[in-house]
């Protein structure tokens, strides 16, 4: 994923191609993975991990940089999720989600501050499309911009 990131790869599928290479795969001694198994092991990898890899970074740029370094870092980290709401579906029959229930999504993009976060930009819909198709609105393309979904 810090592979991705820095090749600014935006979707999973792109990941794999990209790790189809054969340089690149004996470089890292990898033979082969796909979009699925990718997909599988995102979905299994423990929070601790990138919990750590943040804390440890952020440490480095405070160690290093000091405050104000720390603070450049931090406002360049935007957040991007989505909730579920369900509303009830003989009220709200236009947010259609599923056969018994409505729903709507927030799909939200929060950025850091020095004191804190605030929401930077919010788009609701109904419940039922996929959240990338949101993605166009929410995710950041400056240069050093740091998504994280």
């Amino acid at each position: 994923m810090i592979y991705a990131q820095l090749e600014q790869l935006k979707i999973l599928r792109a990941i794999s191609n990209s790790l189809n290479n054969q340089d690149f795969s004996r470089a890292i001694d990898l033979e082969t993975i796909s979009f699925l198994q990718r997909s599988r092991r995102l979905n299994k990898l423990p929070t601790e991990i990138t919990q750590g890899l943040f804390k440890a970074l952020t440490f480095k740029v405070l160690k290093e940089g000091g405050v104000n370094a720390l603070n450049e870092f931090l406002e360049r980290i935007h957040i991007i999720d989505s909730s579920t709401i369900s509303l009830c579906l003989s009220d709200y029959r236009w947010a259609d989600f599923r056969k018994t229930k409505a729903g709507v999504k927030l799909h939200l993009r929060l950025k850091f501050f020095e004191k804190g976060v605030l929401p930077e930009e919010a788009v609701i819909t109904p419940a039922k499309p996929a959240d990338k198709t949101q993605m166009d609105a929410l995710v950041v393309e400056e240069e050093g911009a740091l998504n994280v979904c």
